[in-house]
């Protein structure tokens, strides 16, 4: 089975740790440090991959420095515009929780691999450079508007999104031990929503850049699509399978359901 990957990041490790031979395309030119590069806030997983060597670690959530209650996350909620998004809040701000921060083998990923066109009809695709791929399977862990906009053939609105801005410090004068702090800022007179400490690094993500420095996210913080499924039905039919929550639009997947969906999709086309 030839399963070709668009993106080589963390989910597309993921893709390629259940299928070994899967070939991993990622536009980016350069391999990233982290293989949580892109969201270093949290830097953590909520659940351990299965059979990836993982590290346990305390993890302390807060909203304005106090345990979370719900005044506090609905005042939060509405800061970022979440109010609705359906998630289960409580599990989200959990005061005391584990976190894993999990490191997959060294992937194998041709970097410079831009996808520019796709042919669902021959099962072809072309990258930037001129080099045409041909896959039985394709995959996507690109975020889905992005994908539909390389099918061409497959079009769709009102895909909502937020730019965030991630601003790194670090202070060696003070100490956490190995457990991280995760403070979330409901006032809405700052752009600041949420301060992530671990060890002596900080993180402040932000809605709107406060310092030149600050690194820009996108697509950042999504909403919900109300016809995301549809078109994933519709592109899973052309053996094009999408995954994590970018490349499904779902804003609470969280990667240990991703390898769950990864896994069964795999045992599927393996028959």
């Amino acid at each position: 089975m030839n399963v070709v990957v668009i993106g080589g990041g963390f989910v597309g490790q993921l893709v390629q740790w259940a299928i070994p031979e899967a070939r991993i395309l990622d536009w980016r030119n350069r391999a990233p440090t982290d293989h949580l590069e892109t969201r270093v806030g949290p830097r953590y997983l909520w659940e351990p991959i299965p059979g990836v060597p993982s590290k346990s670690f305390e993890v302390v959530t807060t909203i304005d420095g106090l345990p979370a209650c719900p005044e506090s996350i609905l005042a939060y909620k509405k800061k970022v515009g979440k109010e609705s998004d359906g998630g289960d809040w409580g599990l989200q701000f959990r005061h005391h929780t584990t976190g894993f921060h999990s490191q997959l083998p060294v992937p194998s990923i041709e970097f410079g691999k831009r996808v520019v066109e796709i042919n669902h009809r021959s099962r072809l695709l072309w990258t930037g450079d001129n080099e045409m791929v041909n896959y039985d399977w394709l995959v996507s862990t690109i975020p889905l508007p992005a994908l539909l906009d390389i099918f061409g053939s497959i079009h769709s609105t009102s895909f909502k999104s937020q730019v965030i801005y991630m601003t790194q410090t670090r202070d060696d004068s003070v100490e956490m031990g190995n457990a991280m702090w995760m403070n979330y800022i409901s006032d809405p007179g700052t752009p600041i929503y949420r301060v992530t400490s671990l060890l002596q690094e900080r993180f402040r993500e932000s809605l709107v850049r406060i310092e030149p420095n600050s690194l820009k996210i996108m697509p950042g913080k999504i909403f919900t699509h109300p016809g995301s499924e549809q078109l994933i039905s519709q592109l899973t039919s052309l053996r094009c399978q999408c995954f994590g929550r970018f490349g499904t639009w779902r804003p609470d997947e969280l990667a240990h359901e991703t390898w769950s969906h990864i896994v069964a999709w795999r045992d599927y086309i393996h028959g």
